[in-house]
């Protein structure tokens, strides 16, 4: 059965070296460097490699770390048949989950449905939200606000993505997103696909929603932006989890205890996402 755990704060531990995707290890890294792999969540990785840049400078280059991403499905099944050390997941223990795995939750995020930025509808209920993912609504003119026109393009994620589970959980009541949606497979890719669609639909992590030519859309009256997410006025919001082959040990156990015990990194997760409490 899985387990949703926080760690007690641990002092010292392994410590940490090196890169994250494009960063390079030091040269000066010994042969005795540990090495902690991860791989999972598109929506995390951009935090998680923060966190692992910083902990690799402040403990001196004792750890290596290799992240790739994937989707959060992806991270759930490399840790439990131990190809790596942490997986990444973007959304909440599934009953369908492998037995043994522990969930630490690191963070929160809020999930925003997104246009095109010439499209600045303002506000959807959860009703439209539900009608437009499921398919049922297919054309802008009959979405008040919309300033768009013509077919409404859905664009959706990969079935391995968290965001995606959490997406239809939180904002679909349950439902799925209509396979008349196109799928990426990264959330950098469906940014990119909404962008450059005027007449696209999708859903980001407020992190990936803030950048690029995007508009976020209300839900229910209330922005989707981090502010809202942190007050809890916004309905959308998940939990980024590192995930371990039972209880966190050794350099796991090290770095998932400094993220949450540790002043630095909850300043980072405060840059763009929100500590869990």
């Amino acid at each position: 059965m899985n387990r949703i755990r926080r760690l007690s704060a641990r002092a010292g531990g392994v410590l940490l070296v090196a890169g994250v995707l494009g960063v390079a290890a030091p040269a000066a890294a010994s042969a005795a460097t540990t090495t902690v792999t991860i791989s999972g969540a598109t929506a995390s990785y951009p935090l998680v490699s923060l966190l692992a840049q910083k902990y690799v400078k402040l403990f001196h280059h004792k750890v290596k770390f290799k992240i790739a991403q994937g989707g959060a499905q992806i991270g759930i099944n490399d840790v439990a048949a131990g190809r790596v050390t942490i997986g990444d997941v973007s959304r909440d223990p599934l009953p369908s989950d492998p037995a043994g795995l522990v969930f630490y939750p690191v963070a929160k995020y809020g999930i925003c449905v997104v246009t095109n930025k010439a499209n600045t509808l303002s506000n959807l209920t959860p009703a439209q939200v539900s009608a437009i993912f499921t398919g049922k609504t297919r054309s802008w003119s009959q979405v008040p606000g919309a300033t768009a026109s013509g077919t409404i393009d859905l664009i959706s994620r990969t079935s391995v993505a968290g965001v995606l589970s959490s997406f239809q959980t939180l904002l679909l009541a349950g439902k799925k997103v209509s396979t008349l949606a196109s799928e990426q497979s990264s959330e950098g890719l469906l940014r990119q696909a909404v962008e450059s669609d005027p007449n696209g639909i999708g859903f980001l992590s407020n992190y990936q929603a803030g950048l690029g030519a995007l508009n976020s859309v209300g839900y229910n009256g209330v922005s989707c932006n981090k502010a809202n997410v942190i007050s809890g006025q916004y309905a959308g919001i998940a939990r980024f989890y590192e995930v371990t082959k039972g209880k966190a040990t050794g350099a796991a156990s090290a770095f998932i205890g400094w993220i949450e015990a540790s002043a630095t990194a909850r300043k980072i997760i405060s840059s763009q996402w929100i500590p869990v409490t």
